[in-house]
């Protein structure tokens, strides 16, 4: 039997009730580039769905007849869960977290800046709706998960900071977010062999002192498009950092660089990435 003849009898896989446009559009710009596995788990639902309605009859060829019924159907996952957060429950209260975290990162930062550079607020790192910040200040971003009409949102549950750079009237940005992995923060083993659309990548892997998973990417856009030097790090206390510096204040928008190249190498990314500081204390 041929694949078009099965696909006439069992006809096409039902549309996922998941709202993948409302997944992927998160209220910070490190969500374009980073893998839903939301995407996976709707698609592996439709999957198991079309798979259970029908069997091939063995020894007819292009028979078809209903699957056996069994005293009780499997239990389909709900659409909106999520993996487990990894690793201790923090001790450190968020607010707390955050202004440490805040100074960690800044200083972290500026002492690997070229010399010359500032940092004002980049309000394309926060989530849409947040009062102004100070440039790299740190802030809690957490949400429970819902399903509005199988519409899936919120989960996350987050530390974000940002900042725009600015060097002899040239600017870019940098920005961070950290947490423990799992949920909603899923940290690679290795870099993907998915472009994202429009860009050129170039990636990585390697291992830091304790163990660390470092994934660092280069991303450029097409066509003389801005670069994004992306580096993601799992900690070896299940601590997941991602850190990214590009050579436009909002890469996901400006279609131009504003500066030759981003203000941070993915070395240095790193290195702030395995500060021992950038963590959350258990």
């Amino acid at each position: 039997m041929t694949k078009e003849r099965i696909d006439e009898i069992i006809g096409a896989a039902p549309l996922s009730t998941v709202d993948v446009e409302a997944i992927v559009a998160r209220e910070r710009k490190t969500a374009w580039l980073r893998p839903n596995p939301w995407v996976a788990t709707a698609a592996g639902v439709a999957a198991v769905a079309v798979g259970a309605a029908f069997v091939l009859a063995p020894g007819t060829p292009g028979a078809v007849s209903p699957a056996a019924a069994t005293s009780s159907a499997p239990e389909l996952p709900e659409p909106c869960k999520i993996p487990t957060l990894m690793g201790p429950v923090p001790t450190e209260k968020p607010v707390d977290a955050a202004t440490r975290l805040t100074g960690v990162l800044t200083t972290a930062v500026t002492t690997r800046l070229a010399t010359g550079t500032t940092l004002t607020p980049n309000a394309a790192n926060y989530p849409t709706g947040d009062p102004g910040r100070g440039p790299l200040q740190v802030v809690h971003s957490a949400r429970p998960v819902t399903n509005d009409g199988g519409t899936c949102s919120g989960g996350e549950d987050e530390f974000v900071a940002g900042a725009a750079t600015v060097r002899s009237g040239k600017k870019g940005s940098v920005q961070a977010t950290l947490g423990r992995m799992g949920g909603r923060l899923n940290m690679p083993a290795d870099c993907v062999d998915q472009t994202p659309v429009g860009m050129e990548q170039v990636c990585h892997r390697s291992f830091g002192p304790k163990g660390e998973v470092i994934v660092a990417t280069t991303l450029t856009g097409k066509g003389g498009g801005p670069s994004i030097h992306r580096v993601e790090v799992a900690r070896a206390d299940r601590i997941g950092v991602i850190l990214e510096a590009s050579n436009a204040v909002d890469a996901k928008h400006d279609r131009k660089p504003d500066s030759p190249v981003p203000p941070l190498t993915l070395e240095q990314l790193a290195e702030i990435a395995l500060d021992p500081g950038m963590t959350l204390y258990p």
